[in-house]
């Protein structure tokens, strides 16, 4: 059995579905491989985006998972402005539509999320998490801790509990923060200070701040540059082998297959896809006959109604959320993976976990992304192909490539992005920063 003990604070954890809860549950998987017992505080009863009870079987027998009371204000938040109590939260306010955004329910709505909650939503988890966490770290004899994020809030309880307890603290960003894709772009004035200064804090205190690619970290010192020293460490997003063993795909499409996991929402859209395929349809209506494109996850509202007019409406097949094993038996009946980062600013920096999982299925990607950390990997690597998500012209000049040419599986050397070796670079990590603090 183990002897050392980390404390891994996560608000995402099964049965939360989703990708946000992949890289805390593998490393909880394979840490016990290289010495390390896992102990996980997590939230109770939480309001998560999408469930995944599969999700379950996968932390090992034994591992302590402590659940922590929370108040969600999400369940308030769709009573008041009328929304269905299964809606997922961030699809609920990241595809607002114009007419509902000047819905004066809507607007109170999103000026208290932007005013109040701060960091985010899950703040008013903090107390609990924080009371709870000290009887864990005295009870299970804690080594150190380990906190991920979004939402923040875990970075704050971590810190809490850091300073308290004396122990090493690794803050693990999965994303950026201030200004983020999935965070409020407006926040009064006085909001906005309290967030810099969290944020500040977290960075400061940190023993070690692990980023998911350069980008994010970039993005984070750009507000606090006098903090770029030795502590910061990249340890990307990975995939993990034993999740495709056993994995049936489903009935193969006799089209040209290109399919999306995961969500679409906000600005992450396909509508220069949309408008590409537009444009071949209306030169020549039969060049797309032997085309389809799988989205299997969350779509907004607006997305799906844009598809539903389009005239090329037909090259399209929605499927609806689901686990996470059946996710992976669509993407290894596909031809293309299909990877969607929108043009915007900091985006340049994300390196998302669907990259990794696109490269463990072994498909060629199709890729609408900015210049940035994930188009350098696709090039460097020999992934597939690359389009401007902007640039029309570029993705229809993709698109005749993938109509006339015979897609082969990549033969990727994946070693460096399994789950279980990105585990033994966090555990070298976390020997160092327990025999610093033991020196």
């Amino acid at each position: 059995m183990p002897q050392n003990k980390v404390l891994i604070i996560a608000y995402y954890f099964p049965p939360s579905g989703g990708s946000g809860v992949q890289r805390t549950l593998k490393f909880v998987k394979y840490l016990r491989d290289f010495g390390w017992e896992p102990v996980v505080l997590t939230a109770q009863n939480a309001d998560y985006p999408a469930y995944d009870e599969e999700l379950l079987a996968e932390i090992p027998r034994g591992v302590k998972v402590y659940k922590s009371k929370i108040i969600e204000p999400y369940r308030l938040y769709r009573k008041f402005t009328g929304r269905a109590q299964n809606e997922s939260a961030d699809i609920a306010t990241l595809t607002k539509d114009s007419k509902t955004k000047q819905k004066l329910s809507e607007r109170i709505s999103e000026f208290i999320r932007s005013a109040l909650f701060v960091p985010d939503a899950r703040m008013l988890w903090y107390f609990f998490a924080v009371s709870l966490g000290k009887k864990i770290i005295k009870q299970e004899h804690i080594q150190a801790i380990y906190s991920s994020a979004p939402p923040y809030t875990t970075h704050l309880i971590a810190r809490k509990l850091a300073l308290k307890s004396g122990l090493p603290w690794i803050a693990d960003f999965r994303d950026s923060w201030i200004g983020w894709l999935s965070t409020p772009q407006w926040r009064p004035w006085l909001s906005r200070a309290i967030e810099k200064r969290m944020e500040r804090n977290v960075l400061r205190d940190a023993d070690k701040i692990l980023t998911v690619s350069n980008g994010v970290k970039n993005h984070l010192l750009s507000r606090h540059n006098h903090l770029d020293d030795n502590r910061w460490e990249f340890l990307p997003n990975g995939f993990d082998a034993d999740d495709f063993k056993d994995i049936t795909p489903v009935q193969k499409d006799s089209r040209i297959t290109i399919t999306y996991t995961g969500s679409l929402y906000g600005n992450r859209n396909p509508e220069y896809l949309l408008q590409a395929l537009e444009d071949i349809h209306m030169s020549s209506p039969q060049a797309l006959d032997n085309l389809l494109f799988r989205f299997v996850g969350r779509v907004g509202d607006p997305i799906l109604q844009r598809i539903n007019m389009s005239p090329v409406n037909h090259l399209f097949e929605t499927i609806p959320y689901v686990t996470h094993n059946t996710s992976l038996s669509y993407l290894l009946a596909t031809d293309y993976s299909l990877l969607i980062i929108d043009d915007a600013p900091g985006n340049e920096g994300i390196l998302t976990g669907k990259i990794f999982e696109y490269i463990g299925a072994k498909k060629p990607i199709f890729a609408l992304a900015p210049e940035g950390d994930a188009t350098e990997l696709i090039k460097s690597q020999n992934l597939g192909y690359i389009a401007h998500p902007k640039n029309v012209s570029e993705i229809k000049n993709i698109l005749e490539k993938i109509l006339t040419s015979k897609t082969t599986d990549s033969n990727i050397n994946s070693e460096n992005y399994e789950r279980r070796h990105l585990t033994g670079q966090l555990v070298k990590v976390l020997d160092t920063i327990v025999k610093n603090a033991n020196e």
